[in-house]
């Protein structure tokens, strides 16, 4: 799922009832400013929050794995195709 945001900032998930694992990569300015891999399932009524490190003006969340499998990496360059 691609979340946008109308301004960069340090916005934080949680993983309120999400049933598999996934990987969380913020992006800014066109680049990848931060990952969170692997991030579980919750299994407590307290919810961890992922906040990136630097602002980020969108997020993806990915199946779990999938930054490590393709290589991403904090700096990589990302392109958001629009229509």
């Amino acid at each position: 799922m691609l979340f946008l945001f109308p301004v960069a900032d340090r916005y934080s998930f949680w993983m309120k009832d999400m049933k598999f694992p996934i990987d969380i990569v913020w992006f800014n300015e066109g680049r990848v400013v931060d990952i969170a891999p692997n991030v579980p399932i919750s299994v407590t009524k307290d919810l961890p929050l992922f906040t990136p490190r630097l602002p980020a003006q969108s997020a993806l969340e990915l199946k779990a794995g999938f930054s490590e499998r393709h290589g991403v990496k904090i700096g990589d360059p990302i392109t958001l195709l629009t229509k």
